[in-house]
């Protein structure tokens, strides 16, 4: 053992002398430290079995970091040249080792304190991985663009794509072929740096045989650093404990005890023989209809106290509900609802957003010229004068389009975001702005007002979420978490949470006790374009870009189903019906209106698409030619819908 050691010296001085008659000062430091941990036996390099291998790598690593910045341009124009020279069954797979490798090329080369040749090896390579890559992602158009921002080394640590670059290991899927010939290639030809970082950085996963068929391949089409990183917290943020119940002294509950209360039991006189009934046989009847009625009630006794405050109901809000329910129309999928459509008409494609109110009188558009514009419906003509119902009331405050709108529970008060980065809160009765809410530094997409009032959230292009309430001018809560734009926002039905969508293609639900995220739902392949609570709060309907519309049950964060085509085009907004019917309603960019049924959908293992006996779609709605912006039903069941009339020349 002695004289191995005596040896290892021996070839450490050689090396030493080497190093510094060279220069590599970085280099030569590490050798003498590491070869006195070495001569000491404290050297520990695990997982190397060998420590000496685990010594020439920081060798390597050192003497390839005090090369001349250009080295590192140059090392991956080199890679990249003989990938793209590769025969056609190689070219493809190893294509897929080009976008970790030139990251890393470009984070190196920028802590080096080389931003000039970073920022030219961005520009050289920017366009062909966000648009002309193998396998192109729509998250790496926003991963570079973050990138590129960074000039200094410190800003590295703060990039939230660098960090989640620096973090991961990228997976990599190659044949045997494909990696034996990069690492002949790499070897060969001494490229120490691309090697040093798909050793570092890459999962390289190894499969024997040739290379695979040129083919799509969902599963590598959608890897990017931003969701590779997120999947470390999914797991742990998702086995969270939620607060899913609804809250007590509901509207509902109580006009299923004021009916209850109406109601006495129909026993017949004779029975089914035509004899008259015992005292025996009566009782039995009674008690089956008390315990028909309690089981009615019994949802009540689920309900849970606020864990927010929350102020008093508005001054007869209460009997207008209890009226909506009297009337209210139970629906099923042989009972369809009855549908009213808006069209909006000579907006010159300017109309954004369009909203409802809580009872279906009110329509308000939200326009490119910075406007809000609301129709009163209710209003009906006076006495020898046109009808007013056609007649918008305009208001003006922003100075930007107009993205997002929600009413209030009474529809006294209106909200609207704007690309001003501002969201305004207006009153109906008078049709003035009340208060600007400013917070974000970026548009604000959409707005949403909690099922009680008072407080509202706001989804903005700053990749966060705010929520506020109408009482203050700035923020309760901002909501971090999202790695792109937060596209839109949904209150739960129990208050205590909302429910953010993004173009990171994610689903986050925050408590907005804490601020924190207590759902990471992960699954859409597309920017989330509209979201949705049932209406007993434990399961959220989502829906994408590209037509598609999931729903997931909140308390195991899993997807019941899945539609991957509901929509030839994008979602843009969904409804639940109110009561007990399970019917979903969706409207979207190819201009339908569909309905579709909800119950009985059961999750699979590993939160895969189980039984879905309940879940199918029920009837579309075709327009002629409108977009469908809206959908909502009202507290009477009647679905609503509207969209800008879009006529396209031949």
């Amino acid at each position: 053992m002695t004289a191995d050691l005596s040896k290892e010296a021996y070839i450490d001085k050689l090396l030493l002398q080497y190093l510094e008659k060279k220069k590599y000062t970085q280099a030569s430091h590490a050798l003498r430290l590491d070869s006195k941990a070495l001569q000491s036996g404290q050297m520990t390099l695990a997982p190397q079995p060998d420590p000496k291998k685990g010594l020439i790598r920081d060798l390597i690593y050192y003497m390839t970091a005090e090369e001349d910045p250009a080295h590192y341009a140059k090392s991956f124009d080199r890679l990249a040249t003989w990938v793209d020279d590769s025969l056609d069954q190689y070219k493809m797979e190893l294509r897929r080792i080009l976008y970790p490798v030139f990251i890393h090329t470009f984070l190196e080369l920028v802590e080096r304190g080389a931003p000039g040749e970073a920022a030219q090896l961005m520009n050289r390579y920017k366009r062909q991985f966000a648009e002309n890559s193998a396998f192109p992602s729509r998250m790496r158009k926003q991963e570079l663009d973050d990138l590129q921002g960074i000039s200094q080394k410190a800003q590295v640590k703060t990039n939230r794509t660098a960090q989640a670059a620096r973090s991961m290991r990228y997976p990599v899927k190659l044949s045997t072929y494909s990696f034996d010939l990069l690492t002949n290639f790499l070897q060969a030809h001494k490229l120490t740096l691309p090697l040093g970082i798909i050793n570092e950085h890459v999962n390289l996963q190894v499969v024997q045989g040739k290379p695979a068929k040129l083919e799509h391949e969902p599963d590598e089409e959608e890897v990017s650093l931003l969701a590779g990183h997120m999947q470390e917290d999914v797991s742990t943020t998702n086995q969270k404990p939620l607060l899913l119940g609804l809250l007590k002294s509901m509207v509902e509950d109580k006009f299923l005890e004021m009916q209850a209360a109406k109601e006495s039991p129909d026993i017949p006189e004779v029975d089914e023989d035509g004899k008259p009934l015992t005292k025996k046989a009566r009782t039995a009847l009674v008690r089956a209809a008390e315990k028909e009625r309690e089981k009615r009630l019994s949802g009540a006794s689920d309900r849970i106290e606020p864990q927010v405050p929350l102020p008093p109901m508005p001054e007869g809000l209460e009997a207008e509900l209890l009226e909506d329910l009297e009337n209210r129309v139970s629906l099923s999928d042989a009972a369809l609802p009855s549908a009213v459509f808006y069209t909006f008409v000579n907006t010159h494609q300017s109309l954004n957003c369009v909203n409802f109110s809580s009872s279906g009188a009110m329509v308000a558009g939200g326009f490119a010229d910075s406007s809000v514009r609301v129709y009163d419906a209710s209003k009906g003509p006076s006495k020898g004068e046109k009808s007013q119902r056609d007649e918008a009331s305009v208001l003006r405050g922003h100075s930007r389009p107009v993205y997002g709108l929600d009413f209030s529970p009474d529809s006294r008060l209106l909200l609207s975001a704007s690309g001003d980065g501002t969201v305004r809160l207006w009153s109906t009765d008078l049709f003035a702005n009340l208060v600007a809410y400013r917070g974000h530094t970026f548009p604000v997409w959409d707005v949403a007002m909690g099922e009680q009032g008072h407080y509202f959230a706001s989804a903005s292009a700053d990749r966060t979420a705010r929520v506020w309430c109408t009482e203050r001018a700035q923020p309760l809560r901002s909501l971090v978490g999202h790695h792109s734009d937060v596209a839109v926002v949904c209150w739960h039905p129990g208050c205590h949470y909302v429910a953010t969508g993004s173009h990171d293609r994610t689903v986050r639900l925050w408590d907005i006790r804490d601020g924190c995220a207590h759902r990471i739902l992960v699954g859409h392949r597309a920017p989330i374009t509209a979201l949705e609570f049932a209406a007993d709060g434990s399961t959220l309907y989502s829906g994408d870009e590209d037509g598609c519309v999931s729903a997931w049950d909140l308390a195991q964060a899993k997807r019941l189903h899945h539609a991957p085509a509901a929509h030839s085009g994008p979602v843009w907004s969904l409804a639940t019906s109110k009561g007990s019917s399970g019917l979903l309603a969706s409207g979207g960019a190819d201009s339908t209106l569909r309905l579709w049924s909800t119950t009985d959908s059961v999750a699979g293992q590993d939160g895969q698409p189980g039984s879905t006996s309940g879940w199918k779609h029920l009837q579309s709605f075709p327009t002629k030619a409108t977009p469908v912006f809206a959908v909502k039903f009202t507290c009477r069941n009647l679905l609503l819908g509207s969209g800008a009339l879009t006529l396209r020349r031949k």
